[in-house]
């Protein structure tokens, strides 16, 4: 069954001057009739503002047609996990797209300040994790550098899932040269926010993902997603320019697939996006229309010659989540030796085996006496847990947390940076002595900085609260090997986990807090 009436696939640009040709706004337009699809227009408008009047002719059209619409955007419609809760108060897309339309100044000639956004962003509300990078040389927008940084912050992710595996998306964070979808993102979800805030169209605008739950709620008269048209072999052909090749077999192909009842499957959630990976993309990322779906190397059809993403002829492979989960349990046990661990600590160390993909781990792997019993009865009791990255607490799995352990990591509190400047140390120590509030009896995880736990080392020796466990599971080449051998050395009688040497990392101690959790469950 059909889903749509009307089609509207959308090539923006952020361009500074009014600009038609490559590397501008290019809008294709079509309808369904009688089961056959007719591309009606293509247009290239030279601002973002003409490009808006003739969308909202197009959909007023369709409204008053009684006809839905999909409306297709090459631009990110979120954030990576965490940014929006940074950038604008709450992890959920509609904060950000709130942010923006109420920051970005863009006229009707095209100027607009979303350079000297992104400069105030990494000065402020991000000088935890200055992100945007990318601007004209002549241009001094303080706070934003002209090239990628070296180091690059971490303490947000740089890519959103859906663009680890879009291998060719770029970073949202990219403010300028080729492929800067950053600038595009920030006045695009500003437009399309200024939309659904209009009295003509409030109500009748839902957002893929976000307010669709992907293909589980497809009935609003508009619905706008966002595409990549990099997911599809397109070639230039006899038109003007890749671009206008782009919207406009993108426009067809998903025309057509809904007129055959195929468009749909290119709505639903990839089958192996699960838990908080789902939840991220409906909350706070959005996702890539078409994503999971392989390019066709067949022809099913007359028409189907152009390498789009062809829905239902997909690899082999095991999908279903709780199938997934046992063969991978099942193969871990296989290849490890869990002889030497008390039975108790099995589930614990398969899912570290798990999260790493290294059997070898458990050749080393130390449990101390105690610790699986101390690290369940405090969960059990409600104690927090305190990690020493976000990324920990991202892989924590809420669900399995029976008494909702608060979660709690301070590596972005503001004093956390004046501690560090006044210490001379880093931020991930200098978070540790905000911790005395909550470390009472609490599960300590550190998965990334071995200054972490050195100063957490140092602070029971000083008597602050002692933890009822330690997950002691630094990463790297510098002073982790040192850190975990000094608990090794005395545990200042703190039960505890760790992984001798160099190896760790915040998917080893997130696993490990699972597994206390909740076992081997999904």
């Amino acid at each position: 069954m059909a889903l749509f009436d009307a089609f509207a696939i959308v090539d923006w640009s952020a361009a500074n001057t009014p600009t038609t040709g490559k590397d501008s706004i290019w809008i294709a337009l079509g309808e369904r009739e009688e089961g056959t699809f007719r591309l009606i227009e293509t247009v290239n408008p030279p601002t973002r503002s003409a490009a808006m009047a003739r969308l909202r002719q197009f959909f007023r059209d369709a409204l008053a047609a009684d006809k839905r619409v999909f409306a297709g955007f090459d631009f990110p419609f979120g954030y990576p996990r965490g940014a929006a809760g940074a950038i604008a108060g709450t992890d959920d897309w509609s904060a950000l797209w709130s942010f923006f339309a109420d920051s970005v100044q863009d006229t009707d000639s095209n100027t607009n300040n979303r350079f000297e956004i992104a400069g105030r962003l990494n000065r402020d509300r991000l000088a935890f994790a200055p992100m945007f990078w990318g601007r004209p040389e002549f241009q001094d927008i303080p706070g934003l550098p002209p090239r990628r940084p070296e180091p690059y912050p971490d303490a947000l992710p740089e890519r959103r899932l859906s663009e680890d595996r879009a291998r060719k998306a770029q970073p949202v964070w990219k403010m300028h040269y080729v492929g800067s979808v950053g600038s595009q993102a920030v006045t695009g979800m500003a437009r399309l926010e200024q939309l659904r805030r209009d009295e003509e169209f409030a109500g009748k605008i839902a957002v893929w993902p976000f307010e669709t739950g992907f293909a589980d709620k497809l009935d609003a008269p508009i619905t706008f997603a966002e595409i990549y048209p990099g997911l599809s072999q397109i070639e230039k052909g006899d038109k003007s320019c890749l671009d206008e090749a782009q919207v406009e077999t993108l426009c067809e192909a998903f025309g057509r697939f809904d007129a055959e009842g195929r468009f749909e499957a290119l709505l639903a959630a990839p089958a192996d996006l699960q838990g908080e990976d789902k939840r991220a993309a409906l909350m706070e990322e959005g996702w890539i229309v078409g994503l999971g779906y392989r390019l066709s190397d067949e022809v099913p059809s007359e028409h189907d010659n152009s390498g789009i993403a062809v829905p239902n002829r997909r690899l082999h492979y095991i999908r279903e989540p709780s199938r997934i989960y046992e063969e991978s349990f099942r193969l871990v046990r296989e290849a490890t030796d869990l002889s030497r661990f008390p039975e108790e600590a099995h589930d614990l160390v398969i899912r570290m085996v798990h999260a790493c993909g290294m059997p070898e781990i458990a050749e080393s792997l130390v449990v101390s006496e105690g610790a699986i019993a101390a690290g369940r009865a405090a969960l059990e009791a409600g104690a927090p847990i305190i990690t020493d990255a976000e990324m920990v607490s991202h892989g924590i799995i809420v669900s399995g947390l029976k008494q909702q352990n608060k979660i709690v990591c301070r590596l972005n509190d503001p004093r956390t940076r004046r501690i560090a400047e006044r210490e001379a140390t880093t931020r991930s120590a200098a978070q540790v002595d905000l911790w005395t509030d909550v470390m009472e009896g609490a599960i300590v995880a550190i998965g990334n900085a071995p200054t972490a736990l050195f100063r957490l080392i140092e602070r029971i020796e000083e008597g602050a609260p002692r933890p009822a466990l330690i997950l002691a599971l630094p990463v790297g080449f510098v002073g982790a090997a040192e850190s975990k051998a000094e608990l090794l050395r005395d545990d200042r009688g703190v039960p505890f986990v760790t992984l001798p040497g160099r190896l760790g990392g915040s998917a080893l101690a997130a696993a490990a807090v699972n597994a206390l959790a909740s076992g081997l469950g999904e």
